[in-house]
């Protein structure tokens, strides 16, 4: 964890307190939050408290705590220097991001898109995910297609295969199309461009159709990660989760399915039930 967290500071470019360093060298990971909460305390309102705040979330969201990391980030935000802000804003949307809240989550990003060059593109994106959430997906296509309209830099495979998902939605099928091409051509080993690769979300099946659908909730590069998932499934009540291999060479990809449903409906019911028990996201495609 340790490891992790010295990470997160590496992207953001900036030093770490030496204080601070000996702190996290001198702990286990599991015993960090109670001294770093008393290092940022003690630190008062300035910029090395700040720090330990910005550390304090980055824990929790690695932890999945998103509640304890959007108040740690909130704290760190108001404490460190100008420079340093927009990277706590960042994650604070983020972290809003995943308890679903759009609202909290697309005011954060909203923010670092205007004011930090070097985190817009991924502040974009999660502005669109955010319009998403907030069933607005007109708004996550535009937001989207603004952004692959500039320099997206390393969201761009991500963007685009929203784009994809958000055009058939939207019955746009041209648009759909240009974004799957750009992907396939562009991006050709990305995890992304293997996932477009696969069938597509089935239409509504007719009743009593068997076999027709699956439940997606998972897919990797990693065959560990993915063998990791479908055990959390089978053990949170879908004995059915498999994990299936599509692709070749560096674009094979393990996908994670929680096993074969006769109806759309069925299907949805069971992946809302994953996405709450297991904190995942969710998508009906056809089977096999």
């Amino acid at each position: 964890m340790f490891t992790l967290l010295l990470a997160f500071f590496a992207a953001s470019a900036s030093p770490l307190p030496s204080e601070l360093r000996i702190l996290l060298e001198r702990k286990q990971a599991d015993s960090l939050v109670v001294p770093l909460r008393k290092f940022e305390n003690e630190h008062g309102r300035g910029s090395e408290g700040g720090e330990a705040a910005y550390v304090l979330g980055q824990l929790h969201y690695a932890r999945g705590e998103y509640r304890q990391a959007c108040d740690a980030f909130g704290r760190a935000a108001a404490r460190l220097e100008p420079g340093r802000k927009s990277v706590a804003r960042y994650w604070a949307g983020l972290s809003w991001l995943a308890l679903k809240q759009p609202d909290q989550a697309r005011a954060a990003l909203e923010e670092v898109a205007q004011s930090s060059e070097p985190l817009r593109a991924g502040a974009v994106l999660g502005t669109a995910l955010a319009w998403e959430l907030s069933e607005r997906p007109d708004r996550a296509l535009q937001s989207l297609q603004d952004l692959l309209a500039h320099n997206p830099g390393e969201a761009a495979p991500a963007a685009l295969e929203r784009v994809i998902l958000l055009a058939e939605h939207l019955e746009r099928p041209d648009v759909a199309r240009r974004a799957r091409d750009r992907l396939r051509r562009d991006y050709p080993r990305s995890i992304e461009a293997a996932r477009v690769a696969i069938p597509e979300r089935a239409p509504t099946p007719p009743p009593g159709a068997d076999g027709t659908v699956t439940v997606q909730i998972g897919a990797f590069a990693d065959p560990e990660r993915a063998k990791s998932l479908a055990e959390s499934a089978q053990r949170a009540g879908f004995p059915a989760a498999q994990v299936i291999v599509r692709g070749e060479g560096e674009a094979r990809l393990h996908l994670v399915n929680l096993g074969v449903f006769g109806t759309r409906e069925e299907a949805e019911r069971a992946g809302e039930r994953a996405a709450t028990a297991l904190g995942v996201t969710f998508q009906v495609i056809r089977f096999p």
